[in-house]
């Protein structure tokens, strides 16, 4: 391997760890009152997947630990740290009556408590053909719910086939939203659905990861259940364009400051930029 080649590999290896590290510079303390939620179907199969995990045995190495419920007509992605922390929130609301806030009820996750990351603040049902993102973000103005085609990708099947998270698997290959993605699904769980807006393929989705290995979604788990289906009201979103989305997040990852309006103790506008790569580039 020549110097100009390695210093490539190097360099491609260090934008790649960056990646595992991404989660914004702002924190996140609003949450969602899990008293108001309401029942949209009857979960039959969970699944686990662990996002940007060091370690797929530690859960505290995971930038998050998401979960796709699969019910009789319609599916459900979110994030279990962020719903372990409204339901933790929603009950301390209830019966705290000193005020007191502890750090230990915002979403876990590897890079620290109540960092925000808009992957984690989407919750996503898939029902009759379409994909519905509800979005949380960090000024509420920006706060909707938009709409796309699921499933959105086309898949090239491959010959390729491997042991992942303990089933056997067969590779396919897509371009969505400007990055090119490969995954691997599995027939042994008879389900055509998978991670964040993944879906399509003849069974389900184990492992699904960008070519350049900036966002990994691994399986940890699947489980026959049969338990609510819920999901908030979402009483006050209203339709937001996915393009407004995507642009307001990039503004705050790489800008936070700038972004919200921060100012420093004399009353000067504050402005730092940090790198960032969206999971979705159009």
């Amino acid at each position: 391997m020549n110097k100009k080649i390695i210093i490539i590999a190097l360099a491609l290896a260090a934008v790649a760890a960056w990646a595992q590290e991404k989660q914004s510079k702002i924190g996140y303390v609003a949450m969602s009152n899990i008293d108001n939620y309401i029942t949209i179907d009857t979960v039959t199969v969970r699944v686990w997947y662990a996002l940007n995990a060091l370690d797929i045995k530690d859960e505290s190495t995971y930038i998050d630990w998401q979960i796709l419920e699969v019910g009789s007509h319609c599916n459900k992605y979110y994030s279990y740290f962020v719903w372990e922390s409204d339901s933790l929130r929603t009950v301390d609301r209830r019966t705290n009556r000193s005020g007191n806030f502890s750090k230990k009820l915002l979403p876990r996750g590897r890079n620290g408590y109540g960092n925000w990351n808009e992957l984690q603040y989407h919750v996503l049902i898939a029902e009759n053909g379409k994909i519905r993102t509800y979005n949380r973000e960090r000024l509420p103005q920006y706060e909707g719910y938009y709409d796309e085609p699921y499933p959105g990708q086309q898949w090239t099947l491959t010959q390729d086939t491997a042991t992942v998270s303990g089933y056997h698997c067969q590779k396919a290959t897509c371009s969505y939203h400007g990055r090119d993605f490969e995954a691997w699904f599995t027939a042994e769980v008879p389900v055509k659905f998978g991670p964040w807006k993944f879906g399509g393929l003849p069974g389900l989705i184990v492992k699904a990861y960008d070519t350049d290995h900036l966002y990994t979604f691994e399986c940890t788990g699947v489980e026959r259940v049969r338990r609510p289906m819920v999901r908030s009201k979402y009483a006050r979103r209203k339709p937001i364009k996915r393009e407004t989305v995507l642009k307001l997040e990039r503004k705050i990852n790489e800008n936070p400051a700038k972004t919200l309006g921060w100012k420093d103790m004399d009353g000067n506008a504050l402005s730092k930029v940090y790198p960032y790569e969206p999971l979705e580039l159009e």
